[in-house]
């Protein structure tokens, strides 16, 4: 017995029964409690149940067809359940994304499911409400044009809800442009009106009776609260003060939500609220242990000296893999503990590693085949280290961590020595041994932002070793003590744009050597051959090898020379006794070349293309290397071996526990949030306090989706943007989309079904290609498809059943003009993947036909969907057919972010430098992109991250008026932490934005417009935009005001003077 089972999820009320999701599944209860009913068990996550007004029937979302969609069964039990919708879902998103396909409601008359369905145009994560027909048919959108959680009302002609949807966001108490507010539509009157007007969080509206009932944050913790339909003074019905009251959900007369885990009964007619206890019985298979490979969560790597072994760190254990005979072997077996970052000592008889064993990360060696006992080396853990290095006597180990320190320690005696701290840039996680284990060289950033080369004679004190106008990375010691190998970007080769007259620079590394001692045998110089000059006696050799290693600083920068290799992008530079090996990439995004200069020959050769990472055995013979599909192999260190020819890793198997597994997981990731966060105290939290709290829940846990909940509700606490959780190792159902034509179609009274519309596509591009509008396709809307692959439409009720796990394929198409089966013509596509960029396409153009309609032609339209790499592209695709516009709007609305905008900034920013004029022809601006004109930005809650700086930068440029509602308010970036064990992870924001007045901004409260206008729904929903009507008007005024003057050309001089008469 389970009695009072937690982390019930996604609960729904009847007149008598509960319904629930627990670990995945969905269950039925009575109103009561007691022991709960299992009605499904498929492989992926059924969510979001609903039941019927008579509670007879219970909708839900689930991937039982290879793409989540809605499904309805019986109540009881007594019938399998029917597959009710089919076009293919948006696919898996990260938690903070949510689920396509929410189940919200039913109506009244129970002959439609509402479903939130994520074909927005601007966002892949919003959605819209549709009507599914449970007697099977195609979906129907309401009027509502975007919505969250919502419900509708007890008559079915008005829909309470919030336009802005996060209830999956890991953001507590936030303030900025996404805190939601209830609204309701009226369905009937084609109207819509604001209810609640907060600062914070109103959301997951429910209708019962006369009343709606949300959850509100306004006295910190989300409680349920109370309003009427017409707004008004909200009264809060819950106290709650330990965690948040989540997804409420309503029955005709009771409200069930979820809170500590717990279930809670709300009954407005007699204002009771009480905990519901309900027993979960079965087997819990997530919670058994198995036995799994683990090559997918490999997360580091090592060789032995002679590379007979490598040695391999996985789903936090330790493992040698045998070069080519004998078994893996798990050295370390600690399932409640994580080793990671592990490398052999140079005798290979020992391992060294990080281990959380103790409760925080502490070095510890133990021996390598895995016999005897670990050794703890050190004892002071309290923050995250990075990779140990072993020096090459074996005696020392040097490591870097967030404190942004760098450390020697003693292997014997743990004594440790702080040898250097950062204190601008970036933490010190590059430093390398001298062969005699006497020198550290390490990198370093100084206040310039370059990076610099320091060095640490052991014992002594640290000095900084290169300086000028380049930075120094990747340092290597020569394994025979002559030379310090490292990278520098020296070069600068411009490489120009396309679309303009612009350039950037690439390939810009270059190596260098520099011999250790002022006078050792130093590279690069003239040669000639001399009688004798050749000839070197054998005990010279022997002397030269017993003479102690010499590191002389004073001159290092002066005796680096450039090595032949050409300049290009390399990095992972190691040194052997021959030359020097690094990875060289035409693309630092993509996989590179593992390249061998050699000293001797003066050459570059190629050991090994498509890889991602290496090491090299301890004799420089070998290297152990990865490649993209995260497989390695150990290949000799010659030119031209096979990237294929990689290590059997069928059997890196371990047997995980779960519950041993997630306990380790939830304290890593509560540690690299402590650890990584980029205020040390936490916003103010207990962050102790927190973990225990949250720690408290972790035995109810019973699968792994419900660990990233736990997750999510922790990383909520530290109120702060961009903190989020990445699914771990879940079941995962094998994925098979529907394909897609590009068009919308409806259901014909015929029993075919009609192309409403087509849309406009951009075909030589695959994200926005248009299948019914490539060449040869000629297909028109109003035209009818009469079957499709032989099978007639007739035949369904849905249309996409016909294009189930077909996306991205051909498919035959029979065509006519009207419903009839005689006469119509076969037409071949290939069907889309997805019509996302599609409607993002259609929604663009039809404002920008907007704003022309509006403004007679004068203003141009640009929108951005983001600042990564759409946007950017959308920048250059749309911005230079309109600079000739007398004015512009730039759309920042439902901006996504991504990298730092300052780029597209400088775009929109530019004005005209001069003119050039060309014979016979007009002036000619330069720069040639750009717009003279006056400019108005449109932002909204959906302006995000990087969408929320451009506003900021737009209004510190002064371009213009900002229009619209104020930003989401997450400017707190992310640069990168570890990842949790199982391959999920957890961000830590790394910084966090300040204003050039050094004061904190926008984050946690937003852009505010300068003119605010709300995009109010009912008025969306008639076709209208009201924030592109507000900025027309404004740029109409200012252009009345301020004309734009056409910029002509005076006649070219003609006098300059004659014989007697000089020119003044």
């Amino acid at each position: 017995m389970h009695a009072d089972t937690r982390l019930l999820r996604y609960p729904d009320v009847s007149d008598a029964q509960i319904a629930f999701v627990y670990a995945g599944d969905v269950y039925i209860v009575a109103r009561t409690g007691g022991v709960a009913q299992k009605l499904t068990s498929g492989p992926g996550l059924e969510l979001f149940p609903k039941f019927s007004p008579d509670g007879k029937q219970i909708a839900f979302s689930a991937e039982y067809s290879g793409t989540r969609q809605v499904w309805v069964m019986p109540t009881d039990g007594s019938a399998p359940p029917r597959q009710l919708t089919y076009y293919s879902d948006i696919g898996p998103m990260p938690p903070r994304g949510g689920f396509d396909y929410r189940v919200l409601d039913w109506t009244p008359d129970g002959q439609n499911v509402l479903v939130r369905m994520n074909r927005f145009p601007l966002d892949e994560r919003a959605g819209r409400p549709f009507l599914v027909p449970v007697g099977g048919g195609m979906e129907t959108p309401l009027r509502v044009p975007e919505t969250g959680g919502g419900m509708l009302s007890p008559d079915g002609n008005s829909y309470v809800y919030t336009p802005i949807d996060r209830e999956f966001r890991t953001w507590k108490r936030t303030r900025g442009g996404r805190a939601q507010d209830v609204w309701v539509y009226d369905l009937k009157n084609d109207t819509s009106r604001q209810l609640t007007n907060h600062r914070g969080t109103d959301n997951q509206p429910t209708w019962v009776g006369d009343a709606i009932y949300f959850t509100s944050d306004r006295e910190y913790t989300l409680n349920l609260w109370r309003t009427t339909p017409n707004g008004g003074d909200a009264v809060r019905v819950t106290s709650f003060t330990d965690y948040d009251v989540l997804w409420p959900s309503a029955g005709r007369d009771a409200i069930v939500f979820e809170q500590a885990g717990r279930l809670w009964l709300h009954t407005p007619a007699d204002g009771a609220t009480q905990a519901v206890s309900i027993t979960v019985n079965g087997d819990r298979p997530h919670l058994l242990p198995a036995i799994k490979n683990v090559a997918a969560q490999m997360e580091g790597f090592d060789l032995a000296p002679n590379a007979e072994r490598a040695l391999v760190s996985a789903r936090g254990e330790l493992f040698t893999v045998p070069a080519k005979n004998g078994e893996i072997r798990n050295i370390t077996g600690t399932p409640g503990a994580r080793e990671l970052a592990a490398s052999f000592t140079p005798d290979g008889k020992n391992v060294v590693y990080l281990s959380d064993a103790s409760g925080e990360y502490e070095l510890y060696s133990r021996a390598s085949d895995g016999s005897g006992e670990p050794k703890r080396i050190t004892r002071d853990g309290d923050i995250w280290r990075f990779p140990p290095l072993v020096s090459p006597d074996g005696k020392r180990v040097v490591y870097g961590d967030q404190n942004n320190r760098l450390r020697l320690v003693d292997i014997d005696s743990g004594r440790t020595t702080d040898i250097d701290r950062a204190t601008v840039g970036n933490a010190i996680t590059t430093y390398v041994f001298s062969p005699d284990s006497q020198h550290i060289v390490y990198v370093k950033t100084d206040a310039t932002g370059l990076s610099r080369l320091w060095h640490y004679p052991v014992g002594g004190s640290a000095a900084q070793l290169t300086f000028g106008l380049f930075n120094a990375d990747s340092p290597s010691f020569d394994p025979e003590g002559r030379y310090l190998y490292f990278t520098s970007d020296r070069e600068h080769n411009l490489q120009f744009s396309s679309y303009e007259f612009n350039y950037l620079y690439v390939n810009a590394t270059r190596l260098f050597a520099a011999t250790l001692s002022a006078d050792g045998p130093a590279l690069g110089r003239p040669k000639s051959d001399e009688i004798g000059s050749g000839a070197t006696k054998p005990d010279e050799k022997k002397d030269a090898a017993k003479q102690a290693l010499r590191f002389d600083r004073d001159g290092f920068d002066a005796r680096a020379v450039m090595l032949a290799p050409a300049p290009g992008n390399y990095r992972s530079l190691r040194a052997t006794k021959n030359g020097v090996v690094y990875i060289a990439q035409s693309n630092p995004q993509a996989p590179g070349e593992l390249k061998l200069y050699s000293l001797q020959d003066e050459k570059e050769s190629t050991i090994l293309k498509g890889v991602v990472g290496y090491t090299l055995s301890g004799a420089g013979e070998h290297v152990l290397f990865a490649t993209p599909e995260q497989k390695i192999g150990i290949a000799e260190l010659k030119a031209d071996q096979d990237a294929s020819k990689t290590l059997d890793l069928s059997r890196l198997t371990m047997k995980i526990d779960p519950r041993v597994e997630w306990a380790q997981l939830l304290r890593d990731g509560w540690r690299i949030w402590r650890d990584w966060f980029y205020d040390p105290g936490m916003h103010g939290n207990d962050w102790e306090a927190i973990y225990q709290k949250y720690a408290a829940l972790l035995p109810h846990v019973s699968h792994r989706f419900d660990l990233d909940y736990l997750f999510s509700e922790m990383a909520g606490e530290l109120n702060a943007g961009h903190i989020y959780v990445e699914r771990g190792d879940e079941p995962q159902v094998e994925r098979k989309p529907g394909g897609f034509l590009g068009a919308e179609i409806v259901a014909d009274d015929s029993g075919y079904f009609k192309i409403e519309r087509i849309f406009p596509g951009q075909n030589h591009s695959e994200p926005f290609r248009s299948p019914l509008t490539e060449a040869g396709a000629n297909v028109s809307a109003g035209e009818f498809v009469i079957a499709v692959d032989g099978v007639s439409t007739r035949t369904v009720k849905n249309f996409y059943e016909l294009l189930e796990n077909k996306a991205g394929r051909l498919v035959e198409l029979r065509i006519n003009a009207r419903p009839d089966a005689d006469g119509a013509r076969l037409v071949r596509v290939k069907t889309q993947t997805s019509e996302d960029q599609l409607r993002y396409l259609d929604f663009v153009e039809q404002r920008r036909a907007m704003v022309d309609k509006l403004s007679g032609g004068r203003i141009g339209y640009v929108h951005l969907p983001n600042t990564l790499f759409e946007g950017n592209r959308e920048l250059f695709k749309q911005f230079p057919s309109q600079i000739t516009k007398e004015a512009m709007i730039v759309d920042d609305r439902y901006n996504g972010g991504g990298f730092i905008p300052d780029r597209m900034i400088e775009i929109l920013a530019r004005q005209p430098l001069n003119y050039w004029k060309r014979r016979g022809l007009d002036p000619q601006a330069q720069p040639f992109l750009s717009h003279r004109g006056p400019k108005a930005m449109l932002i909204n809650g959906l302006s995000s991250s990087g969408g929320d700086a451009l506003p900021f930068y737009f209004r510190q440029l002064k371009l213009g008026p900002l229009i619209g509602t104020r930003t989401w308010g997450g400017l707190i970036g992310v640069s990168g932490n570890p990842s949790l064990a199982d391959g999920g992870g957890t961000t830590a924001a790394t910084f966090r934005f300040m204003g050039p007045d050094g004061q904190w901004a926008v984050e946690n409260e937003g852009v505010a417009p300068d003119i605010e206008v709300i995009d109010t729904p009912h008025l969306v929903a008639q076709g209208r935009d009201p924030s592109i009507e507000k900025a027309v008007e404004v740029l109409l005024a200012e252009l009345e005001k301020n004309p734009v003057k056409p910029i002509v050309a005076p006649p070219a001089p003609s006098d300059f003077g004659a014989p007697g008469k000089p020119l003044d």
